[in-house]
């Protein structure tokens, strides 16, 4: 279906590259990324955006750092796994000045009572939207997330 023969080492590449298009093209399905949901530092939440905190995952499996479009899909291993549109950040969260690298999921449209901790997900990344950059304040930041949610829905629906 359009897809292009790639070696698993160019599979990595364009993973590490955060070319995740290019990745799914090759794949003919989106990269996954997937692990137990972990409880985090809540910022998410307290900023209206409660994500997501994936475990640990092996680093060569995650894509370069920045924020994607993505879906989230919960218990993808099940019959009837539910599926949402997500903004995912991946990377250290600069403007708090971590350094563990973290992937962190955003469902769109799946309200703030969505309770994940314990519970598998997979993320199956869609596009590249932006690189990882540290704000200079919170107001930025979350004025930046609100404008990742909008280009992240809007992947999805083309997508969907």
């Amino acid at each position: 279906a359009g897809g292009v023969a790639v070696s698993s080492t160019g599979m990595r590449l364009l993973v590490s590259q955060g070319r995740v298009e290019e990745a799914a093209d090759a794949l003919t399905r989106p990269h996954r990324v997937q692990g137990l949901v972990v409880h985090g530092d809540h910022r998410g939440r307290e900023l209206g955006y409660p994500t997501a905190n994936l475990e640990a995952t092996p680093l060569a499996t995650i894509p370069a750092d920045g924020v994607y479009a993505a879906w989230l899909v919960v218990d993808p291993d099940g019959a009837a796994s539910p599926v949402w549109p997500a903004a995912v950040s991946v990377g250290t969260n600069p403007t708090f000045g971590e350094v563990a690298r973290r992937v962190e999921a955003f469902a769109l449209d799946a309200g703030t009572d969505l309770d994940l901790y314990g519970r598998e997900v997979a993320v199956d990344f869609l596009t590249h939207l932006r690189p990882m950059v540290a704000f200079d304040s919170l107001d930025a930041l979350v004025v930046q997330m609100a404008r990742d949610v909008d280009d992240a829905r809007l992947v999805c629906l083309r997508e969907g």
